[in-house]
């Protein structure tokens, strides 16, 4: 059982600290405008390119 708790202790010290929300990049997402594009051009949102994507993302 030894070999198991350092096994647990080293992974807690490698394990990264978590991130504030205070620290994370304000983005936004047309994700109406997206669904219309991609209706519009008859294909699913996931078959766009990611230029098309970039076009209705907004920091």
């Amino acid at each position: 059982m030894n070999g198991l708790m350092n096994r647990y202790k080293n992974s807690l010290k490698n394990t990264p600290k978590p991130i504030l929300p205070s620290k994370l990049q304000k983005t936004r997402l047309d994700l109406k405008g997206l669904m219309a594009y991609a209706k519009n051009q008859n294909v699913s949102p996931a078959d766009l390119s990611e230029q098309e994507k970039k076009q209705f993302i907004f920091s």
